[in-house]
């Protein structure tokens, strides 16, 4: 895998809002020669920022419908009596709100650095309505906890006010009734190009934390070799069941191999990688897990010895929530992939979930931008984004591979629930022996899940059997790149179907023109790919709509009536 390039690190301010703290950071240095002696003096540039709340910009609503009333506390009130205020510590406090409240604010950003610089707004939730919250700057949703890079002006004093809001939406479940919770937010700043910066993994491990007091119920990780220890321990000592783990720092795995959390290090008689189900909460606080491999080759998963890859090997009734996993590449000939979880059983929630610019792939088996094989249990995905730079797909002489956009493969009596996801990953299923000699197997994918084993005959015509599942959807959206007209086409003289596609091998059709749907028009039929829930048989068609479902389609997309 490419890993990335190095990142400048000239200096950086993270202001920490409590909520108007503010930090200038500058150096300067010499570097001398040993040849004429001169001095070269050289001055790092300065990011610096001052962060200030505006207590007087806190307006509340209801059901959209601002609230100016105030109690004899001079707290802001909403219209069922919750009330919103800013603590002695300027965090924003809601108490006693209900389904509709919104509570608004501002704060104001001055930027005194001489660098092109760029911003983030990162939110943290403390209470029991951590899950349920949302929370935007200028307008939009901060996902997983942060918001997006934003590019700011290098002119010194430059100012801006950043219009921050947080609502408990009219679908809350009645779960929550009677909760609290205190948010806080931060502003992120660095150079321009530069990243976060990320503590950089060495190999090393370190259990410290954990052996310090173990029967403890929460224990937070706090350098990229605690978590590397964490990894270890899952597969070794504690499964971590009814515990939680918090990660406190960005972790840069440093492109090395890693073996997914609840390995061993030990192999089995066939040569196995030995590993145990994390069975616990994992909360990465907005935090972002990036740059590492894994290959099953390495650990022993060729053809018949089956395993499960992924940033953790298997799950059992866990809790993942509020983590990115970015820059990653796996590889396995026989097992599942998944972004966040090879294989998963019991009841699972993902939430504020993204995985970006990753490739996972497969020889068979199930791959999955979240899990990639799930047995009949309960799963529920709210807040999970699958971006447009993630690939997923079978290996060279793939076959039988079940690829899902968050599921890969679903076993029959399950469960999902699927809440705020965005799906916009490709789905590669088209590689060379597949596409030569099993056309059919590319239905056996899908942007939702992949691969749902019963199914069931309408009007002639096979299609997944969606009445052995439980699955829900609400505002998930579904877009289609250009990559979804794939390149199989059904002959018209009886011939197999084949790929056309230039400089193809393993017996499809090497076509050496530039579009490759006029070749189709003239002597094959084009089927591109539109399945958001995909089957198990041959000749299977998928599920294009599904209600609480939207999808959006490229330009180029012709439907396939097949």
């Amino acid at each position: 895998m490419e890993q990335r390039k190095s990142r400048n690190k000239i200096t950086m301010a993270i202001i920490s809002m409590l909520m108007c703290l503010c930090v200038i950071t500058s150096a300067t240095f010499a570097l001398f020669t040993d040849s004429d002696n001169v001095s070269v003096k050289v001055l790092a540039a300065t990011v610096d920022i001052d962060v200030t709340l505006n207590p007087d910009s806190l307006k509340v609503y209801s059901l959209g419908e601002e609230q100016t009333v105030t109690n004899a506390q001079g707290e802001k009130t909403f219209a069922n009596n919750g009330v919103a205020r800013f603590n002695d510590e300027g965090n924003l406090e809601l108490e006693r709100i209900t389904p509709g409240d919104k509570a608004t604010f501002s704060i104001s950003v001055k930027n005194n650095s001489n660098v092109f610089a760029k911003y983030r707004i990162i939110w943290n939730v403390q209470g029991e309505l951590m899950g349920q919250l949302k929370a935007s700057a200028d307008g939009a949703q901060i996902v997983s906890a942060k918001s997006s890079w934003n590019d700011w002006d290098v002119s010194q004093g430059t100012e801006k006010t950043i219009e921050l809001s947080v609502e408990l939406p009219t679908d809350a479940s009645d779960d929550y009734q009677g909760k609290n919770a205190e948010i806080s937010f931060a502003v992120e700043v660095i150079q321009a190009n530069a990243t976060q910066l990320f503590d950089e993994w060495d190999g090393t491990e370190d259990v410290s934390w954990y052996t310090a007091n173990p029967d403890a119920a929460s224990f937070t990780l706090e350098s990229a070799e605690a978590f590397a220890g964490f990894a270890s321990l899952v597969g070794t000592t504690e499964q971590f069941e009814g515990k939680t783990i918090t990660l406190d720092i960005d972790v840069d795995l440093n492109g090395m191999p890693f073996a997914p959390i609840g390995s061993t290090g030990e192999r089995d008689n066939r040569n196995r990688l030995v590993t145990e189900s994390f069975k616990g909460t994992f909360d990465g606080q907005g935090h972002t897990i990036e740059n590492f491999t894994q290959s099953g080759w390495d650990y022993g998963y060729e053809w018949g010895q089956y395993g499960s890859l992924g940033l953790f090997s298997s799950l059992e009734s866990a809790t993942i929530k509020n983590v990115t996993v970015s820059n990653v590449s796996v590889e396995i000939e026989g097992g599942d992939v998944g972004g966040i979880t090879g294989s998963a059983e019991g009841v699972c929630v993902f939430e504020n979930v993204t995985v970006e610019d990753s490739s996972f792939g497969t020889y068979n088996n199930g791959i999955g931008g979240v899990i990639g094989w799930s047995g009949a249990g309960e799963y529920t995905f709210k807040n999970v984004t699958i971006a447009d730079d993630v690939v997923l797909g079978g290996l060279w002489g793939s076959f039988d591979s079940s690829i899902g956009g968050v599921v890969g493969q679903g076993e029959i009596g399950a469960t999902y629930n699927f809440e705020d996801v965005d799906i916009a990953c490709r789905l590669d299923a088209y590689n060379d022996v597949t596409a030569s000699y099993q056309y059919y197997l590319y239905r056996m994918t899908g942007m939702i899940i992949g691969r749902l084993e019963a199914t069931t005959t309408i009007d002639g015509r096979n299609y997944p059997d969606m009445s052995q599942y439980n699955i829900t959807c609400q505002d998930v959206t579904v877009t289609y790149g250009d990559w979804m007209n794939y390149h199989y086409c059904y002959g018209f003289n009886g011939s197999r179907y084949t790929r056309v596609e230039a400089g193809f091998a393993y017996g499809g059709l090497d076509i050496t023109a530039d579009d490759h749907a006029t070749k189709c028009t003239d002597h094959l039929l084009c089927l591109p790919f539109d399945g958001l829930f995909g089957g198990d048989q041959y000749g299977v068609n998928p599920i294009r709509e599904y209600a609480g479902v939207t999808v959006n389609y490229p330009a180029s997309y012709t439907p396939d009536n097949d």
